[in-house]
């Protein structure tokens, strides 16, 4: 046996060997060599040689992976995309290779394999080592990495996460309701009390209620259940304050700033009713001193990741001492900073902790 026969011999015996698809295409992109991996797609390699490797692609990633159509696409745009494409039928080297091309083969029977592959442009193939290579041109070389196990699983978590977060939703679509109803008991209930500084309590009660409900309404209604838009949310809050605290002879205006960022949803439950507990010292003055007041409600998110909220108005600078604001305030990851600057520059400023 020649030295020329021999190694051969041992190139198709390894790339036999390989589990991945090894493929040769000449200028057209008709196989010239496939090893025997090509069963993965229930193929021989003596069936693929000679035909146009489109053969084994989904028809819906042909435009965007032969080199033909992509070119054509740029010179009719007559503008080179800032990421160079993946080609199946790559002719680039080196640097500019294709890498880990993404894409869906055909297997015979038709159903989809996922895979991944790498390919190079190769000019001089003129040692005869494949033999029925000889006088051919051949211009790509590539390897096909069957992938369809992990992306199956990558499907499988997907689908787990979807029905995770669907029961999700579907918990906070329950609680609000059911905190919903108790808020309406105890409303109905104030028609009832025996004495006005019980209809108070359960005036109160039925406000913090209503604001933890308002939390877990807007965990259903969110894109993620694990973030909320704080103008969406704010937004919400101050019209259920302005339902809840209200009261016959006051009156008071909210008006609400907050920017487009998202809230923390394990803070949002103490902070609601912190802000409830804030804004009804300001209904309680403006009832007794008979007086009309705005509250300003300001939302501001940091580059550095910092967060101020800031409620400005009259009143709100002069708040006795509270264990149960400071208890909220506390389990929010915030603390309260009064200020006051005459009668109209007043309020309270929340700084908001890091939670790690």
């Amino acid at each position: 046996m020649s030295e020329t026969t021999a190694a051969q011999t041992q190139l198709r015996a390894l790339l036999s060997s390989l589990p991945d698809i090894v493929y040769i295409l000449d200028e057209h992109g008709i196989f010239l060599f496939l090893n025997e991996s090509i069963s993965i797609l229930g193929y021989q390699p003596s069936e693929l040689i000679g035909q146009h490797f489109s053969l084994i692609i989904h028809p819906d990633d042909r435009p965007n992976i032969s080199r033909d159509i992509v070119v054509e696409r740029i010179r009719r745009a007559e503008k080179f995309p800032e990421i160079p494409p993946k080609l199946f039928d790559e002719r680039r080297s080196g640097d500019r290779m294709t890498r880990e091309l993404e894409v869906r083969l055909l297997h015979r029977d038709g159903h989809v394999v996922y895979a991944t592959v790498n390919a190079y442009g190769e000019r001089a193939l003129n040692i005869p080592l494949i033999s029925g290579l000889e006088g051919l041109a051949p211009q790509t070389v590539g390897v096909i990495h069957d992938v369809s196990a992990m992306h199956l699983y990558q499907e499988s978590l997907e689908e787990s996460l979807a029905v995770k977060e669907r029961l999700l939703r579907e918990m906070h679509h329950r609680i609000k309701s059911n905190l919903q109803l108790i808020a309406s008991l105890t409303h109905l209930q104030q028609l009832d009390a025996p004495s006005k500084p019980v209809e108070e309590l359960l005036r109160e009660l039925e406000g913090r209620v209503k604001s933890i409900a308002l939390v877990y309404e807007a965990l259903y209604q969110s894109e993620k259940v694990d973030k909320i838009p704080a103008k969406a949310f704010f937004s919400q809050f101050c019209r259920t304050a302005e339902e809840t605290l209200e009261r016959v002879g006051s009156k008071v205006h909210l008006r609400l700033h907050a920017d487009d960022c998202t809230l923390e949803v394990d803070r949002l439950v103490p902070l609601s009713l912190a802000l409830l507990e804030l804004l009804d010292k300001a209904y309680v003055h403006a009832y007794e001193t008979r007086s009309e007041t705005t509250i300003s409600l300001l939302y501001r998110c940091e580059a550095s990741g910092a967060r101020t909220l800031e409620l400005r108005g009259e009143s709100l600078s002069k708040m006795p001492p509270s264990s149960i604001l400071n208890m909220l305030l506390e389990q929010a990851g915030a603390s309260c900073e009064q200020y006051s600057q005459g009668k109209t520059e007043s309020g309270c400023r929340l700084l908001f902790h890091s939670s790690s």
